[in-house]
């Protein structure tokens, strides 16, 4: 902005001084528009939040600019901060993948995304927006995914578990703000599932034995598709506390794009992934209200051999032999971050099937675990030394070997387990508790 005062055409020092004084404060007001704008951006990047009345399908090239990624662990680092929103009491999410409930006019959507891939710290060329809330059941996530060719979006219906390569959102939840575990959810454009749970602090450090009962819809618009997830406070471990702070990350994925989006960006020359997170605010007086959950089971078998084929000395053997076993598992929390498992008689051949294996060597063959009785926490008994525990050991056949000179013999095909009994999770002081019975 310029001014020019014509000298020529003033007749007396009066004028002069109230041009100069006009000149002047032009100048105090556009300097403090000048420095208000830059305020603005920056205190958008600080609050992490845009609200809905703002929302346009347009890059985030003025939300990301300003913020540097930093490890939180660090004294002069500044994180990322994004509120997640208590339910009015008339409020509800109905989890069908459209952004339609009242809540997601109301709430604050954050935008504000780095790409690293393909090109690391660049802006996304498709548009973001997420928000969070929560009523004293669940945690709600609601997303819009904005795309300049809709028919473009890459939508694979598979399986749970596999994302066929297709678009999705994937948000990280860092419950017991330890910077060190985390819970991962992510759903595709086609609405597929997927979920794992970070051991230790690396992004590809995924347990995909994590398998919580949560909802998520999707839906592809002409603006692109939108997600709503909905994830009980019961499937998450956390600390009891009146005013929680987890931390979180979220990422969006475009394959036909190649591009990597995330909301805190861990730099590729950089380790760590959850001690870089931001920080979710807002979540309180909530506790997990985990239930007891009681599976009893029963089973039965048959073998029928025909007459000729049984030697009547064999005393092991009959033409009709008839088995049955029942038990029980037991799931039970102790608060909302210690886990009790208890089973009794259990059976663990109702899992599934481990892949034939020719082993040549004179090694072990290490096979994963399925069972369910001992995956919750088994990272807490595995730790991260010398693997001395390994739960498959655990109801495996009998080993041994037969004297030469025996006619006849019975040996079973598993250890029978009377009884067991499993205690995992964290004590408010942040000390991790595994036991197993």
């Amino acid at each position: 902005m310029a001014a020019v005062i014509r000298t020529d055409r003033l007749s007396s020092p009066l004028p002069v001084a109230k041009d100069l004084f006009r000149l002047l404060a032009a100048g105090l007001a556009c300097l403090a528009l000048a420095i208000g704008q830059p305020a603005t951006a920056l205190a958008q990047i600080g609050g992490d939040s845009v609200g809905g009345a703002n929302r346009s399908p347009s890059g985030g090239a003025a939300d990301t600019a300003g913020f540097t990624p930093c490890r939180r662990s660090e004294s002069d680092c500044r994180g990322k901060r994004i509120a997640a929103f208590n339910l009015l009491a008339a409020e509800r999410v109905n989890v069908d993948g459209v952004l339609d409930d009242s809540v997601w006019q109301r709430v604050e959507f954050t935008s504000d995304f780095m790409m690293k891939e393909p090109e690391e710290g660049g802006v996304p060329t498709e548009r973001t927006e997420v928000a969070f809330t929560y009523d004293d059941h669940a945690i709600y996530i609601g997303a819009r995914m904005y795309s300049e060719d809709p028919s473009q979006i890459r939508a694979v219906r598979t399986r749970r578990d596999s994302d066929g390569n297709s678009e999705r959102l994937i948000i990280t939840f860092d419950s017991y703000y330890d910077r060190l575990t985390a819970y991962t959810f992510a759903v595709t454009a086609a609405g597929v599932r997927l979920d794992w749970y970070h051991s230790r602090d690396s992004e590809f450090s995924r347990d995909r034995t994590f398998d919580p009962v949560w909802v998520a819809r999707s839906k592809i618009d002409s603006l692109g598709w939108t997600a709503e997830l909905e994830i009980p406070f019961s499937q998450l471990r956390f600390n009891k506390a009146d005013n929680q702070i987890w931390g979180v990350n979220i990422n969006r994925y475009i394959p036909q794009k190649n591009e990597d989006l995330f909301w805190v960006a861990v730099p590729k020359n950089e380790s760590g992934y959850q001690s870089w997170f931001g920080d979710l605010v807002g979540i309180s007086n909530v506790n997990a209200r985990r239930p007891v959950e009681v599976t009893p089971y029963a089973t039965s078998n048959a073998i029928l051999t025909s007459s000729e084929l049984v030697n009547s000395s064999d005393p092991f053997n009959s033409r009709a032999e008839v088995g049955a076993q029942f038990g029980v598992d037991v799931k039970a929390g102790l608060g909302s971050s210690l886990t009790l498992d208890a089973t009794v008689n259990p059976d663990f051949g109702q899992v599934e099937q481990d892949p034939a294996v020719v082993n040549l060597s004179a090694f072990e063959v290490f096979f994963p675990e399925r069972r369910p009785f001992f995956l919750e926490g088994r990272q807490l008994l595995e730790g991260n030394g010398p693997g001395y525990y390994y739960s498959r050991r655990i109801g495996q056949p009998p080993r041994g070997n037969l004297p030469a000179n025996v006619d006849f013999s019975s040996t079973p095909d598993q250890t029978t387990i009377i009884g067991a009994a499993k205690l995992t999770g964290r004590t408010q002081s942040g000390l991790s508790v595994g036991g197993l019975l």
